[in-house]
């Protein structure tokens, strides 16, 4: 699974310092950013556990397509 949506939704969080200081290392150790971090571990939650993401449409109403790799 992939997010190939825009990025133009905002998620604000309130974690413990503890999490947060586990999610900069994860992500530092893939060099990745936090954001992109949680993005790839829910990804990979979603393909593991076979929950299906609906496909949101765009502002067009023209469909986003699923790629797989």
């Amino acid at each position: 699974m992939r997010f190939d949506d825009t990025k133009s939704d905002t998620l604000n969080l309130r974690v413990s310092p503890s999490f947060k200081q586990a999610l900069k290392a994860a992500a530092e150790h893939e060099q990745r950013s936090m954001v992109n971090m949680l993005e790839v571990l829910v990804a990979n939650y979603c393909d593991a556990n076979d929950i299906e993401v609906p496909i949101q449409r765009s502002a067009l109403g023209t469909r986003a397509t699923n790629s797989a790799d």
